[in-house]
């Protein structure tokens, strides 16, 4: 006598998303200014080449200005989300030394007396 047993397994997937209109809002205002691209040029020149060794001196003040007029493009409450994005999407080599640079960048264009926050979370 052979007995024949099947098995169902049902698997259920749940995921989170941000569904507020503050945070949907945030990533098209983020991805209207080209996920913050100016600001990652300018940080990726900075830790390259120490500043203007790799960058001509107004190249560099170009992609500041620009990187300043793309954060106050997003607003003050999603310029950080905006960096944090745009630091998502940098090597990982130079995470850790752009980082503390990127928290500073709404102080340096004079948008915010607060740096971001933020907490290194890759590897």
């Amino acid at each position: 006598m052979v007995a024949v047993t099947e098995a169902y397994t049902t698997i259920t997937t749940t995921t989170f998303e941000d569904n507020t209109s503050s945070g949907s809002d945030c990533y098209q205002r983020i991805m209207g200014q080209e996920m913050l691209s100016h600001c990652g040029m300018y940080l990726m020149k900075n830790v390259q080449g120490g500043g203007s060794q790799m960058m001509p001196r107004g190249e560099e003040e170009d992609h500041m200005q620009l990187c300043c007029m793309q954060l106050r493009n997003v607003g003050k409450d999603c310029m950080c989300e905006g960096l944090k994005m745009m630091m998502n999407q940098m090597p990982a080599v130079m995470k850790g030394q752009m980082m503390s640079m990127a928290q500073k960048l709404p102080t340096q264009c004079n948008l915010s007396s607060q740096p971001c926050q933020m907490r290194a979370v890759w590897f």
